[in-house]
């Protein structure tokens, strides 16, 4: 029985993954009677088993609900996961998030898997098979078997810093050891976190070896949505970015912002990635048709659905189920106003401001927030009390706001009508935030003594003055304005919950109250008044996760602090 088990677990999940986002690879189905040492050495089979690796990534849009448990943004459903987090209940017993554990372990033992096996891999069938001198197929195969190799361990290092910005140091696994079986688990050693970042870029840099630009470009059948040379060196900027941050550098991680601000141009400097140009909309990044933008370097393709539009339509839409993740006034107010060739914060203490709030904003809060007045799917949207999506509706948001970003309004719940998603991983402008950064705090604001070609203040203001953004360009730079700039540019895409974490800003963000915006409506002239929707719990333990209490109580690994 326990010859099959491997088999029958990579049936179900591609089952799974196929009929769910049926356009990401194209996987085969693996015979449940098949040996395991044929399936190896089968060419397309043991690419599933690179297809089920993939599938471990982790789902940013089933994870868009973790925003709530950040100061951004507040879930409808007060059974979701994220209230968990707000009350300060959660715990090495009770993680509501705490499944990334398994799922990253699990993927890095899928990757170890055909790691193990790849040489296995008999490719004589189709080198017996040329005929007439084409050894198309032949010469795609060996292609293809090498960067599978490159993409293991690229998906590898993806897994790993999925680990490390939650819990710090983890067991590092080389072999194809079975998350699920105690037996070959509980001898592990917990390694530190400089360990585990330095692992990350020797597999980065290993995979960046095997897999070059051209799979891009060149290669028709190289599949869109697989690792590329420029995803692989945007990991390695991320995590070192992450690694030379101050929650990192205190856990002991010896990477510098120097190290990161030298990875991050490694992508700039491919000049193969860019911001939209002049008649593009900065919506357009996160449209049906996103990954074909030249902003996007690494993406997860779904098939097409409506679910997540279900969850976060306003609640004027019949069928609108108003599970919904609904941004705070905090978020709303980070958005500055543009007044001529400058920009303010925006200052609820200014009448100008207080009279028409959403007037003159960064273009990029009506790009990500739908608010009073706001047009949605060709109507108007009434978040006030009494309006079309405004309290005391049963599920509408509590906060003022529904979400923008990503809820494609031309689908239509009534006929079910659906869209493709994609979402992104790395995108440029983020990459640009993250060379910011880095160089901002190796070098200052107005300085490249490396010759990059691009200063912090320069790279920030690119991403600033992108078409469809258009915002006036900063004169000098802080740690605050590139935090505001992360926050404006990339909410609601994963980061802010890592983000505060890493600068150890989360006791004094994530604790403060989270508001919400109350207007009344008296026929002519709408009241706006910044009301409090609830206190939130967090302590300096939370900056990291606890490792799960089975984890422990199996390897006896200490626990992080405060746990």
């Amino acid at each position: 029985m326990k010859k099959y088990y491997y088999i029958i677990i990579i049936v179900l999940a591609t089952f799974s993954f196929v009929s769910c986002k049926k356009d990401f690879l194209d996987v085969k189905n693996i015979p449940a009677d098949m040996p395991i040492d044929m399936m190896y050495k089968t060419y397309d089979y043991a690419q599933d088993v690179v297809w089920r690796a993939y599938s471990f990534l982790p789902d940013g849009f089933a994870s868009m609900d973790m925003e709530a448990a950040t100061d951004d943004a507040y879930h409808t459903n007060v059974n979701n996961r994220s209230h968990t987090f707000n009350y300060g209940v959660w715990n090495q017993f009770n993680n509501p998030d705490g499944g990334a554990w398994s799922n990253c372990f699990d993927g890095i033992y899928q990757a170890n898997l055909h790691l193990k096996h790849r040489g296995e891999i008999d490719l004589s069938y189709l080198s017996n098979g040329i005929v007439n001198n084409d050894s198309t197929n032949y010469k795609k195969a060996v292609l293809n078997v090498k960067f599978m190799e490159g993409e293991c361990y690229f998906l590898k290092a993806f897994f790993y810093f999925e680990l490390v910005k939650r819990y710090g140091g983890v067991p590092i696994i080389d072999q194809a050891v079975d998350y699920n079986n105690p037996d070959t688990w509980k001898s592990l050693p917990r390694n530190s976190v400089n360990d585990c970042f330095k692992y990350i870029v020797s597999l980065c840099d290993k995979a960046a070896v095997i897999i070059p630009d051209s799979v891009r470009t060149s290669l028709t059948w190289y599949e869109s949505g697989r690792a590329t040379y420029g995803a692989i060196k945007a990991l390695k900027a991320r995590a070192l970015l992450y690694a030379a941050s101050p929650l990192f550098k205190e856990a002991g991680s010896a990477f510098t912002w120097e190290d990161a601000a030298a990875a991050a141009n490694d992508v700039i400097k491919m000049n193969v990635y860019s911001l939209p140009t002049a008649n593009t909309s900065y919506t357009d990044i996160f449209g049906a048709t996103n990954a074909a933008t030249t902003e996007a370097i690494f993406f997860r393709r779904f098939g097409d659905q409506n679910g997540f539009e279900f969850n976060n339509f306003p609640i004027m839409f019949e069928k609108s189920n108003g599970n919904s993740i609904t941004p705070s006034q905090n978020f709303v107010d980070e958005f500055e106003v543009k007044s001529g060739s400058t920009a303010v914060p925006f200052d609820w203490s200014n009448p100008t401001h207080a009279a028409n709030p959403y007037s003159n904003r960064d273009p990029r809060l009506a790009a990500t927030v739908v608010y009073n007045g706001a047009s949605f799917s060709s109507n108007t949207i009434q978040t006030y009390v009494g309006g079309n999506s405004g309290q005391p509706k049963l599920n509408a948001t509590k906060t003022g706001y529904y979400l923008s970003k990503y809820v494609n309004p031309s689908v239509s719940l009534t006929n079910n009508t659906k869209t493709k998603h994609q979402w992104l991983y790395f995108r440029y402008g983020g990459l640009l935030l993250d060379y910011a950064e880095a160089m901002f705090n190796a070098y200052g604001a107005n300085s490249d003594p490396k010759g990059y070609g691009m200063t912090a203040l320069q790279a920030l203001n690119k991403v600033r003055t992108r078409a469809g953004v258009a915002m006036p360009a900063l004169t000098n730079l802080s740690q605050e304005a590139i935090m505001h700039e992360r926050r404006v540019e990339l909410g609601f895409e994963g980061h802010r919950l890592w983000d505060v974490r890493r600068w150890k800003k989360a006791a004094t963000y994530f604790k403060a109250p989270l508001n919400r915006m109350e207007i009344t409506f008296d026929g002519s002239k709408f009241t706006y008044a910044v009301k409090k929707l609830e206190d939130r719990v967090y302590e300096e333990k939370m900056n990291w996760y606890p490792i799960p209490q089975n984890e422990i109580v199996k390897t006896g690994w200490a626990q992080n602090t405060g746990w």
